[in-house]
């Protein structure tokens, strides 16, 4: 039995309590401060609030000043956060993390560090924790982990024993768990399938506005998205191989089906403008990874253009949608003319706003939300 603490009481981290304790862990979530009205129905004994469903027995559940508490003597700790909020979370957290054996993290997204070179969650963690660091990846929804129904994931390091340990304690009949060596394309996919469903929902905002299925362009735009994720993995050190899997193409289907990326993605598409349906949302509490990710990772793939790693032309549906969320170009012209290999539209002079890369931060980066949820 190993001892594994969840840091995040939002629907993803509370919903890993499930395999967890069905393998007869000994599990512990915290919650951080925005985590308050949660933790305190959870310790009452009542369901999560939007999984609705309660935490498993035995599971024990610690409030945000109970940090030390809940960390001793882990084993395994899961970050469980938003990836806007990974650094704010987990700093404070760094002396308490040393004993901490292995760091698995559900968060997905990027961040910029301190010298504003853009990186990879697993590099974030590493700067406060010295053991291994895990990344997961797949289609995964909190509602369906947290109520045992068939999931299918990949947990990837590059340290295999600690991969190994990671599996052993959270496989079940239930929640099936690849393993993999290549961490960097896990976690770009991760990242980058959040912006892709952006633009795949696009599609279906189009099917609202107009009263016409836009199924032909969604179903166009798919392949390419894999593609392009799968090539920027490349790019960065990854296997382009990984994205064709649960990791990429896998999750990338499943959150374009529901959660808030499409939702922003329908929202553009049906006629409201990028920046306003971002705010709007954000607002709301709701925190749209996607959005902040497209600026990352447009960064991110121009640099591999400009440096060789990536030939010229390679991202045309990253290259659209940054032009829609960040330069205000026409949704359904400047995706068309990526699937057909037109390049983005010319566009007057539209400032860019609130880009991830002018060390700005996106308007739908709130970090009023910071537990990882359903995409």
């Amino acid at each position: 039995m190993a001892r594994v603490t969840i840091l995040g009481a939002g629907d993803m981290g509370t919903a890993l309590a499930t395999p967890l304790a069905a393998n007869g862990h000994d599990v512990r979530l915290w919650g951080t401060h925005l985590d308050r009205e949660i933790v305190g129905l959870l310790q009452g004994g009542g369901p999560h609030p939007r999984l609705k469903t309660p935490l498993p027995a035995g599971v024990r559940v610690f409030a945000d000043g109970e940090a030390g508490a809940a960390l001793a003597g882990a084993e395994i700790a899961v970050v469980a956060v938003t990836s806007s909020a990974v650094r704010s979370v987990i700093a404070p957290l760094a002396s308490r993390l040393a004993g901490v054996g292995t760091l698995l993290t559900v968060a997905k997204g990027f961040e910029r560090g301190p010298d504003g070179q853009v990186l990879l969650l697993p590099d974030v963690l590493r700067r406060h924790h010295t053991g291994p660091v895990v990344a997961v990846g797949g289609p995964s929804k909190a509602n369906e982990v947290a109520a045992g129904q068939p999931t299918a994931v990949v947990f990837a390091g590059e340290d295999a024993a600690a991969v190994a340990r990671c599996r052993d304690a959270f496989a079940t009949e239930s929640y099936h768990v690849e393993s993999s060596a290549d961490p960097v394309g896990v976690e770009v996919a991760a990242a980058m399938k959040n912006a892709y469903a952006v633009a795949l929902g696009v599609a279906d905002g189009l099917e609202r506005r107009t009263g016409r299925p836009h199924h032909n362009l969604k179903a166009a735009l798919f392949p390419r998205a894999v593609a392009e994720m799968g090539a920027l993995a490349a790019a960065l050190g990854g296997q382009a191989t990984t994205v064709a899997g649960l990791a990429g193409a896998g999750d990338l289907q499943v959150t374009i089906t529901s959660g808030r990326n499409r939702l922003l993605g329908e929202r553009i598409g049906g006629g409201e403008a990028a920046a306003a349906a971002a705010a709007a949302l954000a607002g709301g509490g709701t925190t749209i990874e996607g959005y902040a990710a497209a600026a990352f990772g447009h960064e991110l793939a121009t640099a591999a253009v400009a440096s060789g790693r990536a030939a010229p032309g390679t991202f045309p549906v990253l290259d659209a949608l940054h032009a829609v969320l960040y330069r205000a170009a026409p949704p359904e012209e400047t995706l068309w003319a990526a699937v057909r290999g037109t390049g983005v539209p010319a566009l007057a002079a539209v400032p860019a706003r609130g880009m991830a890369g002018d060390g700005s931060t996106p308007a739908a980066g709130s970090r009023r939300a910071v537990n990882a949820g359903p995409a």
